[in-house]
């Protein structure tokens, strides 16, 4: 499954009077890990939600499919925080069941159903906490729940804010297995990331980001920049 590329063209964004992005012009090849760095407050997040269409902005984003049948599929996205709501009263199981199967959920589901729903949570480390509340659930047990919801899609086009924030190690060595199992069957990915060990390591591409896009290219190209430790941290 190849994800499409995307293209930027003149994309900027003012929101109350300031501006948050000034225009962006690039182009992120399909199938690729892209990355956007840069300091806090730089604009990153506003930039992906603008890729995801859940920010107004100038200019255009264009996606690009290999495949047309593919452009109907709805883009997985991971925020920083949860969508969900840790106080309702329902299970990890249910969460996920009310994700996949169109019966309510008080209608008995399927077994095919009771299968995915272990299968997904087996792919984050977490089939040992079906029956727990979601309230019950660490920061971080909350961020792979949201992983498996979006694995259910199967989409060829993933959003990631921060995917990694939160988690433990054990979680931190589980999400990134994920992520570059994605990257290796050719999805398109993008994500914003801090950590500059897994920058240098796994990045296709990086986008620099500080109210505007600052530079692009590998991450040797753009890593590689004078004074760049000051610009992300």
């Amino acid at each position: 499954m190849i994800g499409p590329s995307i293209m930027l063209k003149d994309v900027g964004l003012t929101l109350n009077g300031n501006c948050i992005l000034a225009p962006i012009n690039a182009e992120l090849a399909a199938g690729n890990l892209h990355l956007l760095i840069g300091p806090n407050g730089a604009g990153k997040t506003s930039l992906l939600k603008t890729m995801l269409g859940l920010q107004p902005h100038r200019g255009e984003v264009i996606r690009c499919w290999p495949d047309k049948k593919n452009a109907t599929n709805k883009p997985a996205y991971i925020p920083q925080q949860p969508l969900f709501d840790a106080v309702l009263p329902v299970t990890v199981a249910d969460y996920l069941m009310a994700s996949i199967s169109k019966r309510p959920l008080f209608f008995r589901q399927s077994s095919t159903v009771f299968e995915r729903v272990h299968a997904l949570l087996q792919q984050v480390g977490m089939d040992d906490k079906q029956q727990l509340q979601l309230g019950e659930l660490s920061g971080g047990e909350r961020q792979r729940l949201m992983f498996a919801q979006a694995l259910h899609w199967d989409s060829p086009l993933w959003f990631m804010d921060e995917p990694l924030s939160g988690l433990d190690g054990e979680g931190q060595e589980i999400i990134m297995a994920l992520i570059n199992r994605l990257r290796a069957e050719g999805r398109t990915l993008v994500m914003v990331h801090h950590d500059m060990d897994y920058v240098r390591r796994y990045a296709d591409n990086l986008l620099l980001i500080d109210g505007g896009l600052k530079a692009t290219g590998s991450a040797e190209q753009v890593l590689g920049r004078t004074n760049l430790t000051a610009e992300v941290a």
